[in-house]
């Protein structure tokens, strides 16, 4: 597909982004029902390469939606194209364009912004400043520049009027989901949604942004296997952000990794284990983990022989504090799940605020195999097709005779946090044992997970 070279102007207007929007969804939607239908009358073969066929088009329709949308639409196909893990090829291979190749805005539009925001003129702020930027996403691009004391930086730039697109997405994005809601049942994506709404505002703020990466390197300044970037506050503002300059390899590119000697198993268990500290020790975590905001940095030059590859992490803009009360729930919830404890799960999950029509022990069972178990007792490092679709079917059947009246959103946070984890594991081809893992943060109660 070929990309354009500069973002076309997105639609404004809260009308003007929700009708091409529901209008591409509902289209795709009456094209899937009409070939079930036909692939009844068609033998497997034929089936076969016309829903290939098929996903191929939605994926090349959505992604040039997205473009066309820009805004959170944009973000949305970002972590789609990210579940390796779940999807199929056609909208891994689609879908991935969106995380380096949005086309960016051009320069005359964005020069604006940063001088405006700084309040002097560029050449002012920085010694050298590079016009071309060097990556493009949902709601800023990011250029390179470099400080008058030579250090090298990335600087974060917000598009002109992004916050209203984000409202009208968010409106646009809630309607959809109620309306899908009635006429599917598969899957209700209104939590996401609404988890959508909550941790969109902190987004579009580049000072929370900055904040946020302060604290979560402030707890992970004792490793030697995570990057941070620095941030210069004298060259920041809720719509422009001043970083250092990580010059590494994007995590999902392994031949590139391979070819600079890095073991792609040691970066996925530096990944599983740097996660695990952030959600389970600190209660704090950077939840957009897609592969344009991981970067693999080789040692340091002063880095004893064998010292490990190190992961950088960039785009703080979704970060989650989690209390610690949450954080306690979750690890004992983890915990129940590997000892298979339903008591001890249904009762964390309502203390946590799920709730379901009726109170029964099996539906709570089957969320926590669902949410964890399943993929811990496969003995694989990442969820495939074939398990999504089981566990779909199972849990389909659980939640149709007892459906979910609520879901604490913190917990869909993780969840999509696990996901991405896991569509990540399956590009670097991990073997990680996860049970093993995990272990070290979960409950010390040895009587629970025994």
């Amino acid at each position: 597909m070929d990309v354009p070279a500069r973002a076309p102007r997105p639609h404004r207007g809260r009308i003007r982004r929700a009708l091409p929007l529901v209008a591409t969804v509902a289209a795709l939607w009456v094209r899937w029902r009409i070939l079930r239908i036909r692939r009844r009358r068609m033998s497997p073969e034929r089936a076969a390469e016309a829903t290939h066929r098929f996903h191929q088009y939605a994926a090349l329709a959505i992604v040039r939606r997205a473009i066309r949308q820009q805004g959170l639409i944009i973000k949305t196909c970002q972590f789609l194209g990210s579940r390796a893990d779940v999807l199929m090829d056609e909208y891994v291979r689609t879908l991935s364009l969106l995380h380096d190749q949005v086309p960016p805005r051009p320069w005359e539009e964005m020069r604006p912004v940063i001088e405006r925001e700084l309040g002097r003129p560029i050449a002012e702020a920085y010694a050298a400043f590079r016009e071309t930027p060097i990556a493009a996403a949902s709601l800023a691009q990011v250029y390179r520049a470099r400080l008058h004391d030579g250090t090298d930086v990335a600087v974060k730039v917000q598009y002109p009027g992004v916050e209203q697109l984000v409202r009208w997405d968010l409106d646009a994005i809630r309607r959809l989901a109620a309306l899908w809601s009635r006429i599917e049942t598969a899957i209700d994506f209104r939590p996401i949604a609404a988890e959508m709404a909550r941790n969109a505002p902190d987004e579009v703020d580049f000072i929370h942004e900055g904040h946020a990466a302060e604290r979560i390197a402030s707890f992970l300044a004792d490793r030697d296997d995570v990057v941070v970037p620095r941030i210069y506050w004298d060259l920041t503002t809720r719509r422009v952000l001043t970083m250092d300059y990580l010059d590494g390899i994007k995590i999902t590119d392994v031949e590139a990794l391979r070819a600079a000697g890095v073991s792609t198993q040691q970066v996925a268990d530096t990944l599983i284990d740097l996660y695990n500290t952030m959600i389970l020790r600190h209660g704090a975590f950077h939840a957009d983990p897609h592969p344009g905001n991981l970067f693999v940095l080789p040692p340091p030059p002063d880095a004893p022989p064998g010292a490990p590859a190190r992961i950088g992490l960039v785009d703080f803009g979704l970060t989650k504090m989690l209390t610690d009360e949450f954080r306690r729930q979750l690890i004992v919830l983890t915990s129940a799940i590997i000892a298979t404890r339903p008591e001890v799960i249904m009762s964390t999950m309502t203390d946590m605020g799920f709730r379901a029509r009726e109170e029964r022990e099996e539906t709570y069972t089957a969320l926590g195999e669902a949410f964890l178990g399943d993929v811990l007792r496969s003995g694989r490092a990442y969820v495939d097709q074939q398990m999504i679709a089981e566990v779909n079917q199972r849990l389909g059947k659980v939640l149709r005779a007892n459906p979910l009246v609520d879901i604490p959103g913190d917990v869909i946070l993780v969840a999509r946090v696990m996901g991405l984890l896991s569509g990540l594991g399956r590009s670097l081809d991990s073997n990680t044992d996860l049970m093993e893992a995990l272990v070290p943060y979960l409950d010390p109660d040895a009587e629970l997970v025994r």
